[in-house]
């Protein structure tokens, strides 16, 4: 694969990270709700179901996505139930004016694999990923000339463009958690971010 071929991947990536969607609406959500290092978690299994995108399209299994339809739809429902718990958490503490409980205590080992579990559901349930790596890549990438060692240098590269991007939504979001924690700045965020999480999440129940 020629280093054109790689520079166009990386731009492509680079696009589709940097653009606010799904993802990272809920991973700035998960930042002020739990912390950086949960949205960092959150970011982890988001790049996980990149992963698995970018994976079925380079091994040519692109051609029976389509078969896959009980997974999607299983994978679509994790998604939407958690951005609506999300959502509903962020009403309920609107309306009640303190901070709700978290589900899991914090920093334990089911809170962090509840986390991960979420941030991968979201690519794997968002026509945008799916689109990007099903059908934009291979009409732009020789999926043939992909060989291991360049397959292996292409998620390197995902990782690369990943970790930026998403950091720089993280610590934009963790540095105004402090200014947040103000009660009527609080209330208004928690109603925008509900607003934001329900509408996300009807979206990704009607997507195709």
């Amino acid at each position: 694969m020629s280093l054109e071929n790689l520079l166009l991947f990386a731009g492509a990536l680079l696009i589709l990270f940097v653009t606010p969607g799904p993802g990272i609406a809920a991973m700035i959500a998960r930042t002020l709700d739990a912390g950086p290092w949960h949205a960092a978690m959150y970011g982890v299994g988001i790049l996980t179901g990149d992963i698995f995108w970018f994976t079925l399209a380079v091994t040519g299994l692109a051609a029976i996505a389509d078969q896959l339809g009980a997974f999607w739809l299983a994978a679509k429902l994790v998604g939407v139930a958690y951005l609506s718990w999300m959502a509903f958490r962020a009403f309920w503490s609107a309306w009640t004016g303190a901070r709700p409980k978290p589900v899991f205590k914090a920093g334990s080992k089911t809170s962090w694999a509840a986390t991960y579990i979420a941030g991968v559901a979201m690519p794997l349930s968002n026509p945008k990923p799916i689109a990007f790596y099903l059908t934009l890549v291979p009409a732009f990438i020789p999926l043939e000339a992909i060989t291991l060692p360049t397959y292996l240098l292409m998620v390197a590269i995902m990782a690369l463009l990943a970790v930026p991007t998403a950091g720089a939504y993280i610590g934009g979001a963790h540095k105004a958690r402090d200014w947040m924690t103000r009660p009527a700045v609080r209330r208004g965020a928690d109603i925008v971010t509900g607003c934001v999480m329900t509408a996300i999440a009807l979206v990704l129940l009607v997507a195709r």
